[in-house]
């Protein structure tokens, strides 16, 4: 990669999509001499171990990272011995080996340097990864989005692997609260997935159904998208409520308000025909859809089938028209002999996070069978919070 005289002559010889030239733009281009001698410093010492971590366009982000950090090492890349030959477990490995001298820098935060961002909630999480390497507390990371107490930090510590920086400070946040067992809820609905805004009030939102009895935790959701209504846009003739909260309220009006405004948004719909023309079109998620039979799991990519699915299964997925047109997500229906069984929620980053049927049920046994057939031939992972009625 360094041989060449020129980027000019490095893209035309190699192609500028080869996984050599990202990889050349995201660590060289735009360096200082001293700090072009570091990464290729770092990127020699990688290649003398005939590792395929330099030939993946997808982790070009997360190698430009690690040579970026090289010069905070604790160990040399020498001394890393690759037990596994999937690339994604030898970055782990190597991250662990070169930045976590102590061995108790938590397993998600690892893992977030195989995925495409590596700044969440604008936390940057190799940087965090050095720092709890040199020995420091996670709640002494600048530029924290929200203020960690030492009970914080530590349920963030044993969140579970795979969990992003959100999710594993929802599991502190509700483990400090004991009430663990709403962690999938709350990371299905809008507060999960939602930036770190208004922590305290959306907190209060989790209080108040945990501390309310025998409430079923799937209307947490629907819930959460009517205060949401509520607080930043008004209901009807009324306006925004910015400082709308729950207090003095009963759990039986909270969800009979919230049923009523997600019927009425949902008759608006059926009448108008919705705010924007039935005709209006996206290219959709590149996800396949699914066929088995029956079984029929396809993207909806007309502003007329988000409507008609949403008047079908009386949820607000119509409210998702931007999203789908902005590519930030993607909506399927499933559908068995040719009637509607659940509404699907894939992100941009080719993982479903919701999955739901008519009133926002959860799917069931035999829905999951489906579900995960159709994740395995489009290669998507399915969020550990999304419920399944295993009593069904």
């Amino acid at each position: 990669m360094f041989s060449f005289g020129s980027p000019h002559a490095l893209y035309e010889a190699l192609g500028v999509d080869s996984a050599l030239a990202q990889l050349y733009a995201a660590c060289v281009v735009g360096r200082t001499g001293a700090e072009e001698g570091n990464i290729l410093g770092a990127l020699r010492a990688l290649a003398s171990k005939r590792t395929g971590l330099l030939h993946r366009s997808e982790l070009v982000q997360s190698v430009a990272a690690l040579t970026e950090r090289y010069a905070k090492r604790v160990r040399e890349v020498a001394d890393w011995k690759p037990k596994s030959n999937n690339v994604f477990r030898q970055l782990t490995s190597l991250v662990r080996h070169l930045f976590d001298p102590y061995g108790n820098t938590p397993e998600w935060l690892i893992e977030s340097w195989t995925r495409p961002t590596l700044v969440e909630d604008g936390v940057n999480l190799p940087d965090l990864t050095v720092h709890l390497g040199q020995g420091h507390s996670l709640r002494s990371f600048p530029r924290l989005p929200v203020r960690l107490s030492k009970r914080l930090e530590h349920g963030m510590r044993e969140a579970p692997a795979g969990c992003t920086f959100r999710e594993a400070l929802r599991y502190a946040q509700l483990a400090a609260r004991d009430a663990l067992a709403w962690w999938g809820p709350v990371m299905e609905s809008r507060l999960g997935r939602a930036p770190l805004v208004d922590d305290a009030f959306w907190l209060s939102v989790v209080d108040f159904f945990v501390a309310a009895p025998m409430v079923d935790p799937c209307h947490f959701g629907p819930v959460c998208d009517w205060i949401h209504q509520k607080r930043s846009v008004g209901i009807g003739p009324e306006p925004a409520q910015p400082g709308f909260t729950l207090k003095g309220r009963s759990m039986a009006s909270v969800l009979a308000h919230s049923e009523q405004w997600h019927r009425g948004s949902a008759r608006e719909r059926r009448q108008s025909g919705g705010t924007a023309s039935p005709d209006t079109s996206w290219g959709g998620l590149p996800v396949a859809n699914f066929l088995a039979g029956p079984v029929r799991i396809e993207q909806l990519t007309t502003a007329g089938q988000l409507q008609e699915e949403g008047n079908a299964q009386r949820n607000c997925v119509a409210t998702y028209l931007q999203s789908c047109r902005l590519g930030r997500c993607g909506i399927f229906s499933l559908t068995v002999d040719g009637t509607r069984g659940l509404t699907i929620e894939v992100t941009a980053h080719r993982t479903v996070v919701q999955v739901r049927g008519k009133y926002n049920r959860w799917m069931t046994p035999q829905e999951h069978i489906w579900m995960m057939q159709w994740l395995n031939e489009a290669r998507l992972v399915l969020s550990k919070h999304v419920g399944i009625d295993w009593q069904d």
